[in-house]
């Protein structure tokens, strides 16, 4: 995969994503250690502490199975967080998150469609997989908005959402 290929930092209308950097950590943090987004994210850990940060913003600097960006306001300050995750032989899985301070703005939908759009022509980047739990209905609208189509139903299997109804989705350049 042709992770450095990706732009360094994509402009939209209200955002920008750019690499996670240690001035984040707090406002990671913040947002990062809330009960709510263990109902909504597969991987994130809770409680979560300034060293799940600074794992965080490392891994987004050296990792070749995940390209992370952080997503900031017009202020620069971290919102939350975007990413693609790498696996041999798969297409790149979407994941993302964003502080509940946040929700319900548009500014997921905003960071899926502008991530989307910068990597369309880039090589490994035409289709685009996501997971997102049934229960889940704003995430799911946050994907639709960006193109991405049902593709099967299934359950969780990562372990705090083990069992429980997942949808598997896909988006195709066009």
């Amino acid at each position: 995969m042709q992770t450095d290929a990706l732009p360094a930092t994509i402009q939209t209308e209200r955002l920008t994503l750019r690499a996670p950097v240690l001035s984040d950590l707090a406002d990671i943090v913040a947002m990062a250690n809330n009960p709510k987004m263990v109902e909504t994210t597969a991987t994130l850990p809770f409680p979560y502490a300034d060293r799940d940060g600074l794992d965080f913003i490392q891994q987004a600097a050296s990792s070749s199975e995940l390209r992370a960006y952080a997503i900031a306001g017009a202020d620069d300050r971290f919102m939350g967080s975007i990413l693609f995750k790498f696996a041999d032989g798969k297409s790149p899985e979407l994941g993302y998150w964003l502080g509940e301070p946040h929700w319900g703005k548009g500014y997921a939908a905003e960071a899926v469609i502008g991530l989307l759009a910068a990597t369309r022509h880039v090589p490994g980047f035409t289709q685009i997989g996501a997971r997102v739990l049934q229960s889940n209905p704003a995430s799911i609208r946050v994907l639709e908005k960006a193109g991405f189509l049902l593709l099967e139903r299934s359950q969780g299997v990562v372990e705090r959402h083990r069992g429980k109804p997942l949808l598997i989705m896909g988006w195709r350049a066009s």
